[in-house]
């Protein structure tokens, strides 16, 4: 194989893996071997943050440690290749990740709240791009950070118009213990999970007239706190599948509501208390 054309292999394999994916530098050096590691991806960790003290869980509750990918110099998955994990050195370490499992935990020592580490994959000689996990506070309340009831009339202006509502928010907070500071009290990189439970069932797919978005349009239930705590989602209406068949009132108006839950985890898996807050949009919509 000439070296044009392995150099041209290598960019297309990191194109069809990903962007977090390192491969051999030296095209000419790519290995027939189908266990031979061309190329390692660790795309993201099961969550943005890992609580103080604690093993990283994931969205729901459950503890999860990281999963590279390792790659042959033909694309495939190998099987069981070895691989450890590690933080970048030069980072402050508020974490520590398990070489052999990828299991991060949090350090203990408050004062690591809100710090940053970077940590990466490797397989041989092979690395990933490493990717940022903050250490948070314990999540003890979620709370509205916004009001619980908005309305939405709706003014469609094209056959398949995407109007979104305002964001519901919440807040999800720590509580702090003297002498901690009210700045203490937010559990920053926290992931909550927002859910359409009226009407029911339309979170399983992306054909119903309301979906959960984070305000471009595409569809999302997930959100991360930001620095204060606080993460939202819309309701992105659909025209061309809006119910018209419901009965109107006397002025030819619609009134559709729809109920937004939202949760957070805790490992264990349990419920961040406060969760199953529910926020009400009240949809209004003329008859065509």
């Amino acid at each position: 194989m000439s070296r044009c054309t392995a150099r041209l292999r290598g960019r297309c394999l990191t194109l069809a893996i990903g962007a977090t994916v390192i491969v051999g530098s030296a095209c000419s050096d790519i290995p027939s071997d189908p266990k031979t590691p061309f190329a390692i991806e660790l795309n993201r960790a099961p969550s943005p943050s890992v609580v103080l003290g604690t093993a990283m869980f994931d969205s729901i509750g459950i503890v999860t440690p990281l999963k590279a990918i390792v790659y042959n110099s033909k694309g495939d998955v190998i099987a069981g290749a070895a691989v450890s994990y590690h933080v970048v050195p030069r980072d402050t370490i508020p974490l520590v990740v398990d070489a052999t499992t990828g299991q991060i935990t949090g350090k203990s020592d408050p004062r690591y709240a809100a710090h940053t580490a970077r940590v990466y994959a490797q397989a041989g000689s092979l690395q990933s791009q490493p990717i940022t996990v903050t250490v948070t506070r314990r999540a003890d309340a979620l709370v509205a950070a916004g009001p619980l009831e908005d309305s939405l009339p709706l003014r469609f202006t094209s056959l398949d118009s995407l109007p979104v509502s305002p964001a519901f928010s919440v807040r999800v907070r720590h509580a702090p213990a003297a002498p901690e500071t009210a700045a203490d009290s937010t559990v920053p990189a926290y992931l909550v999970r927002f859910k359409i439970v009226q009407p029911s069932g339309v979170e399983v797919n992306d054909t119903a007239y309301v979906t959960l978005t984070n305000g471009d349009h595409r569809r999302s239930e997930l959100d991360t706190t930001d620095a204060s705590g606080v993460a939202s989602r819309q309701v992105r209406v659909r025209r061309t599948n809006f119910p018209f068949a419901k009965a109107a009132d006397a002025n030819g108006i619609i009134h559709d509501t729809i109920l937004v839950r939202a949760s957070a985890y805790r490992d264990g898996p349990s419920l961040v208390p406060g969760s199953g807050l529910q926020f009400r949009l009240i949809i209004t919509a003329r008859k065509p």
